[in-house]
Formats: C-alpha cells, sequence, structure tokens
C-alpha cells in the first residue's frame, strides 16, 4: 500500500501519474494540461467575479447604513422640533443605536 499526498489548489496530476499517462497514451498529457489550464482560468475568473459582487454588496451596506442614520437623525429632529422630544430623541437613539450594534457585532457569514 502506498499513501500520496499532494495539496494544489488547481487540479494538476502528479509528475509521477502525468509519467504513467504518458507511457500509455502520449496525446493525453498534452490535453490534461490543457483542460488544466482552461480550468484554472475559469477558476480565476469565478474568484474574481466573487470578489466584485462582495465588494458591491459591503459598498451597498454602507450606503443604506449612511441613509438609515440620516434618515433616523433627520426623523428624530422632526418630532423633537414638533413638540416631542422625548420620542425624537428615542427616535434618533434608536436609529443610530441599532447601526452601532450591527457595525460592532458584525454579521456572521457562512463559510
Amino acid at each position: 500500500m502506498s499513501l500520496s499526498e499532494h495539496e494544489t489548489d488547481s487540479p494538476v496530476l502528479p509528475v509521477a501519474q502525468l509519467e504513467r499517462l504518458q507511457a500509455f497514451k502520449p496525446d493525453a498529457v498534452d490535453w490534461v494540461i490543457n483542460q488544466t489550464q482552461i480550468e484554472s482560468e475559469h477558476r480565476r475568473k469565478e474568484t474574481s467575479r466573487i470578489n466584485g459582487y462582495i465588494f458591491a454588496e459591503h459598498l451597498i451596506g454602507q450606503i443604506f447604513a449612511l441613509i438609515i442614520g440620516t434618515v433616523g437623525i433627520v426623523a428624530g429632529s422632526w418630532v423633537a422640533i414638533n413638540g416631542q422630544p422625548l420620542a425624537g430623541g428615542t427616535i434618533a437613539t434608536a436609529a443610530i443605536g441599532g447601526l452601532a450594534v450591527v457595525f460592532l457585532t458584525g454579521r456572521k457569514t457562512p463559510q
């Protein structure tokens, strides 16, 4: 029994297996290498696309947090100016406090 272990981020066959494949079917080695290159290019494009989506998600989240905070403060101020200072302060505090809790605790993303 033999145990072979190698770690890579692409599906490249170990050299020993490529040599055995070369002895068995010489043109298959070129095909395997070509397919490996195609797959790795696809994987890099996919990773780049996913990273772009993650960046956009974070940016949109920041923009909406700004909007929520601004609307909360403006609404609280408007209510306070119109005769309900306790309610206005509560609204503004809830808006800012809610955002602070989300930013401090963070969102746990599944992995």
